[in-house]
């Protein structure tokens, strides 16, 4: 019974993974580490800078008038600002917030606004608001760390109701936690900057634990989507200027694909993991820098549902939308980034009034007796029911972008949400489906939720409908990915193997790169992979090269040989990018294992608790690491490190029954195994404990334990076998032959019941 391999599970995931984040239109900019108090160094837009493409977008508003003016005072104008008395909104008139995950005083000085609360080491200092961040429904404040970095205050200033609240109360982070307000949780650099600002390149350095982030322009400007506009006005000012799209050097142009132009706001609107150290503008793909999350738990609820803070483009790819050629901007004005008209308005624009602006199809009137949730309207908003939203940040209310039916069914069948009791919060689920049917009727038009949910509730009787949506053209490539991905612990199935080769060559970047991911575990990954080597887009590239990393050098063709060197740096350079996250530090050290530099990999592990003591999967990793090395004690204490920790991490108390078990340490084994099976609901950890038990003779406790393994999983011919080995000792073969009787009738194809069955009858 040794301990399983390493593994890739993080047990405790941070409740706030885009803490820093304010709401979808935010900007950022630089500071100097040295002196804190400096203003904002911007670069680029100076002609006698190391990079002149950049103007500012001062320089656009001579041609671009409107657009310009539209602009101004949006979002995106006041992204970041310097911290001024126009432009700070909260009370710093020597007012104060307490609570029970933070507190501070705030005040003024002569040379600006500060706060003062508890930093890194848990002393209280005055820290300087260096730059607002954000304007409604919040603003938050920013202020200077060592070792270059910009971190986000814990407070920030209510807007709609003009006091200091708490964005995020749940955390409780203390100092040293990488959820605590001067920790990595919270870094500008690393959470915030990319996506809020223009032209950044976050220029972290591993060695000396530092940033030297850079930007052109503080707050999120015309070059921010439409890139460096030098160029672009040299061209349009040249006698022989051509009018074409492709001659305007410039990006987001009227007229280009839509979901190109949804690809160009995915980049900051979507949760997503940074490739690069910086976007080059004129990347065709969005997955040349960025790989967007999947529809999974816990970042999606498991229909595909917005959960955590997921920033739209994820849910709008998911609709039918956008695939029928519908963009941001066919909603949004682009400049101001206000909604066009408000309203039903906005949807019958393309959709007919008569048909769904009525209460024929909404069923609903002006009685509000039933709602609870004073989110929603009236129920007669096209948005109520097919845009129900979260409140994030503590008061900022974003709606989902998946513009999907209410399905009350799938509730309850599978404890997803729905619109209807999002609003009607003490009427069933059970109601809802009941009033749906009532006025549509019992037939709901197929939708991949459907196997999406059920994957997640019904995981063993769900891989051959994950097959039919991972090879269903007609459905989304993100439900499509999402399948694959699922599909990956079930990669050595022939149909599930085969699906997953012939989707390395699908249209979608986003498939290639997940279904790549998910054949690292198969025998014949080497061939699917070095095919995609020189695949035209960059993430593609970076999962074959990851799969690669474990594959001995003489195996992949010598005509590949240079494109596997130049997707390996490519994976090398993503890898360093996010050597500022816990989990990409974890990369390192899974890509340092699989090479077989396990005191690397050793280091790297270690590493990763030092950004955030309490990553738990490092430590299980590295335990993993000790043991085949041969460090048991070392191993032992990591496993009660985590359990510690986490009381109810079931693969911790797994591991460590099974170290302890083959120490010689029984009764410490079989506590671990008993605690893994009831925490996590481990068959495995059950079939363990009634070998550990049947070998010392305690019969009733054994069958128990293998009676619980077998209602975990039915038919498994292994607990079968144990259970009918503990039979046989107490010469009950009777009882051992209707077991198996019973299994056949559920399983009948299954051989090796059938060889154990035909064992016990010779035996007889």
């Amino acid at each position: 019974m040794n301990p399983a391999p390493p593994v890739n599970f993080i047990y405790r995931l941070a409740l706030m993974i885009s803490a820093a984040l304010l709401i979808a239109f935010i900007g950022a900019a630089i500071f100097s580490p040295q002196a804190p108090n400096d203003l904002v160094t911007v670069t680029g837009i100076d002609a006698n800078s190391s990079d002149n493409t950049y103007l500012g977008s001062d320089g656009c508003a001579g041609c671009h008038i409107q657009a310009y003016q539209d602009w101004q005072g949006s979002h995106h104008d006041q992204a970041m600002q310097h911290a001024t008395a126009a432009t700070v909104k909260g009370d710093f008139n020597n007012s104060s917030f307490e609570s029970p995950s933070n507190s501070a005083l705030f005040s003024k000085k002569a040379d600006g606004f500060y706060a003062r609360l508890a930093g890194t080491d848990g002393r209280v200092n005055d820290h300087k608001i260096l730059y607002t961040f954000g304007t409604e429904p919040l603003q938050q404040y920013l202020v200077a760390f060592p070792g270059g970095r910009l971190q986000q205050l814990p407070v920030a200033w209510n807007t709609l109701t003009n006091q200091w609240f708490d964005p995020q109360p749940e955390l409780l982070a203390q100092p040293g936690e990488w959820v605590h307000w001067s920790e990595g949780g919270k870094n500008w650099n690393s959470m915030c900057a990319d996506c809020h600002s223009n032209n950044v390149a976050k220029n972290f350095d591993v060695a000396s634990n530092s940033y030297r982030t850079t930007v052109t322009e503080l707050d999120v400007g015309c070059e921010s989507c439409h890139g460096p506009g030098r160029n672009h006005v040299e061209a349009v000012s040249s006698a022989d200027f051509n009018s074409a799209l492709d001659k305007l050097h410039i990006s987001m142009k009227v007229g280009e694909d839509s979901q190109m132009l949804v690809d160009q706001c995915g980049r900051c609107h979507a949760r997503r993991q940074q490739l690069t150290n910086k976007f080059e503008h004129g990347s065709s793909q969005l997955l040349d820098h960025y790989l967007p999350q999947l529809l999974s738990p816990p970042t999606y609820h498991s229909d595909g549902q917005i959960l955590d803070e997921v920033f739209v483009y994820g849910s709008f790819v998911q609709s039918k939308m956008y695939h029928s050629g519908v963009d941001c901007v066919d909603c949004h004005q682009p400049h101001s980034v206000k909604l066009k008209v408000e309203g039903n308005q906005l949807c019958v624009g393309c959709h007919s009034s008569e048909q769904f602006d009525t209460p024929k199809h909404h069923h609903h009137g002006a009685d509000l007796s039933q709602a609870t949730n004073i989110q929603q309207t009236q129920g007669t908003q096209c948005i109520d029911c097919h845009m129900p939203g979260r409140l994030y940040m503590g008061n900022d209310y974003r709606r989902d972008h998946s513009f999907r039916i209410p399905r009350p069914d799938l509730s309850v069948a599978h404890n997803t949400p729905n619109a209807c009791n999002d609003c009607h919060t003490k009427k069933s689920a059970d109601w809802a489906a009941a009033k749906v049917e009532q006025w549509f009727g019992s037939e709901r038009p197929a939708h991949f939720s459907e196997i999406l949910s059920a994957a997640a509730s019904q995981p063993n009787d769900s891989v051959e409908p994950l097959v039919s949506l991972l090879n269903d053209l007609s459905q989304p490539a993100i439900a499509r990915a999402t399948a694959a991905s699922i599909l990956a612990p079930n990669i050595s199935l022939p149909m599930v193997a085969l699906a997953m080769t012939k989707a390395t060559n699908d249209a979608s970047a986003l498939l290639r790169s997940t279904s790549i991911r998910s054949l690292n575990g198969s025998a014949n990954k080497i061939g699917p992979l070095v095919d995609r080597l020189n695949d035209p887009v960059r993430a593609v590239r970076i999962a074959a090269a990851e799969g690669l990393v474990d594959v001995p050098k003489n195996l992949i063709p010598d005509a590949l040989s240079d494109a596997f060197s130049r997707a390996h740096e490519e994976y090398q350079t993503s890898l360093q990018v996010n050597a500022d996250f816990p989990s990409g530090r974890m990369a390192m050290a899974l890509d340092q294992y699989r090479r077989g530099n396990l005191d690397r990999a050793a280091e790297e592990y270690l590493a990763v608790l030092k950004i955030d003591n309490g990553y738990n999967a490092a430590r299980m990793n590295l335990a993993q690491l000790y043991y085949g090395q041969g460090k048991l004690s070392d191993t032992e204490k990591l496993y009660r490190t985590v359990i510690q920790r986490e009381p109810k991490a079931s693969d911790a108390h797994f591991s460590l029954g099974l170290l302890m078990a083959e120490q010689g340490d029984y009764k410490q084994a079989a506590l671990s195994l008993e605690a893994a099976a009831v925490t996590g609901n481990n068959p495995r950890a059950w079939y363990n404990l009634a070998v550990l038990n049947q070998q010392f003779g305690k019969v009733l406790e054994a069958e128990k334990a293998y009676i619980a393994a077998l209602q975990l999983t039915p038919g498994n011919g292994e607990f079968i076998a144990g259970l009918v080995s503990l039979y046989g000792q107490q010469q009950q073969w009777a009882k051992a032959l209707r077991l198996i009787d019973r299994a056949l009738v559920d399983y009948p194809t299954n051989l090796s019941l059938q060889q154990l069955k035909r064992a016990i009858t010779q035996r007889l």
